[in-house]
């Protein structure tokens, strides 16, 4: 059940960013490239997390993924956002006992790209 509610606040995710990346308070480029605060503070936070992820539990995943989604809130960058709610999901998953999903590394190395992209 909570792998489904998990799925549905992804989907929510998304949706909004898609929605906001068109709106036009977004400009051209909805906000895509933008390195504000948040962003830049959940780019700093995500490289120490790839780095101390090997040492850490399920649990302790989690919360330090659940800290970096809850810091890039705040922030315009639809993408980075999108980015960081799909690691949730997959530690969110591993954190219940369904071990890392097979889409942890490749959202984890999407973020960190994401957060490697030149900033405007």
């Amino acid at each position: 059940m909570k792998t489904l509610a998990s799925l549905l606040v992804l989907t929510a995710a998304v949706g909004a960013v898609a929605c906001s990346a068109n709106s036009p308070s977004a400009g051209g480029t909805g906000n895509v490239a933008t390195r504000d605060a948040a962003a830049t503070k959940t780019c700093d936070d995500v490289r120490l997390f790839a780095l101390d992820r090997a040492g850490l539990s399920a649990r302790e995943v989690l919360d330090r993924v659940g800290t970096l989604y809850t810091d890039v809130q705040g922030s315009a960058n639809a993408v980075i956002r999108a980015r960081a709610v799909a690691l949730y999901v997959d530690a969110e998953q591993s954190a219940e006992g369904g071990g890392p999903g097979s889409s942890f590394r490749a959202d984890l190395e999407a973020l960190r790209s994401a957060c490697s992209a030149p900033a405007s």
